[in-house]
């Protein structure tokens, strides 16, 4: 009798290990996903402008535009880092006109109007040059121009 019992249970135990075998397989599971990033030390606005410029060039590989995702100001050198947002969309350009002095008040807004440049400018074929300006009542202002 104790062999008739023991045979299921056997049996039985060896069905749940085989199952279990089966279903151990599992596909990997995505936690986390990040865009491509680039980070640049910088010293003055020039410096930060160009450092967008290379973003943006880094990015174009992933079919992507530089997003500024953070500034680092209290260090020498400065630290900004960019992460590439893929293209959903045509850029459009926002209101901006060549050769217009535009104020601006802090590293974000710099970089606003760089891009803003850089778009109009490779939309009509060229690329934005600079002049950045500290002026006599202390405010700061960059004009473009496209080549």
């Amino acid at each position: 009798m104790k062999t008739a019992y023991i045979l299921p249970v056997v049996a039985t135990a060896a069905t749940l290990m085989l199952a279990g075998c089966g279903s151990s397989r599992h596909e990997p599971e995505a936690v986390a996903a990040a865009n491509p990033t680039i980070t640049y030390k910088y010293h003055g606005e020039q410096e930060l402008v160009q450092a967008s410029n290379n973003a943006s060039t880094y990015c174009s590989q992933y079919k992507a535009a530089p997003r500024t995702v953070r500034i680092e100001r209290d260090s020498d050198p400065h630290v900004v880092v960019f992460e590439c947002v893929p293209m959903s969309a045509p850029v459009t350009v926002q209101t901006f006109t060549p050769n217009t002095p535009y104020v601006y008040r802090s590293d974000e807004e710099l970089l606003d109007t760089s891009r803003n440049a850089r778009n109009y400018c490779v939309a009509h074929g060229g690329q934005p040059v600079e002049t950045i300006t500290n002026n006599p009542d202390g405010t700061r202002s960059v004009a473009y121009s496209c080549r």
